[in-house]
């Protein structure tokens, strides 16, 4: 019976130890593909944010000036400001490419946080291609709005853990595993409610940034 014991302790600590070999061995990949990521340059989601159209039928915009202040907080990472109004009903738009700085995109709900807004009620919202996240909040009595939601040009969705992996991936494949996901936020001017449904009717082509 003691022998029996001593095989299988054994037994155990090899198979602890294989396990602990592949996950340095792992851990060693990622970080050597991550280096040498740092001497690829991924493309970026510039051309897909430039093709967004200022003018449309139903819509009208223009570029905003993005605070000093906050353009430290993005670093490298590009952002795109601009006020539209769709229908009669205006809107703030941002979108942040990550490419060159991942660590600028958030948890869209802990920035909210963050900034001393309380978190009211959540919606999924489908949207072309998939889903967005639509947020109520509220400071100090105040309340607004937010539809936020990621894309990487062909599927959207609202997991800020999804956007990780698929960014992480895609430096570990130098670029291979697809385009970069890039974060879109709407939010009402001056804390309107908005039809969402007749916006993303008349504002069709955001869904295909």
């Amino acid at each position: 019976m003691a022998l029996e014991i001593q095989t299988g302790s054994a037994s155990t600590n090899l198979k602890t130890t294989q396990r602990q070999l592949l996950l340095w061995i792992a851990l060693a990949l990622a970080v050597a593909l991550g280096l040498l990521s740092q001497f690829y340059p991924l493309a970026d989601a510039q051309d897909r944010v430039r093709a967004l159209p200022l003018n449309g039928l139903n819509y009208s915009g223009q570029d905003l000036e993005i605070p000093e202040a906050m353009r430290a907080l993005f670093g490298k990472a590009k952002v795109l400001k601009r006020g539209y109004q769709v229908g009669g009903q205006r809107v703030i738009l941002w979108v942040v490419d990550g490419t060159h700085n991942r660590h600028a995109v958030h948890d869209p709900l802990y920035c909210l946080r963050g900034d001393g807004w309380q978190i009211k009620g959540q919606q999924v919202f489908p949207v072309e291609g998939g889903e967005a996240n639509l947020i109520r909040v509220e400071k100090n009595g105040r309340q607004a709005e937010s539809l936020i939601w990621f894309s990487d040009g062909h599927q959207r969705h609202a997991s800020a853990i999804r956007y990780w992996w698929q960014t992480t991936l895609r430096r570990l494949s130098l670029g291979r595993s697809g385009s970069e996901p890039v974060l879109i936020t709407l939010q009402p001017v001056g804390g309107a409610t908005v039809d969402w449904l007749q916006f993303t009717d008349q504002f069709s082509s955001l869904f295909n940034l």
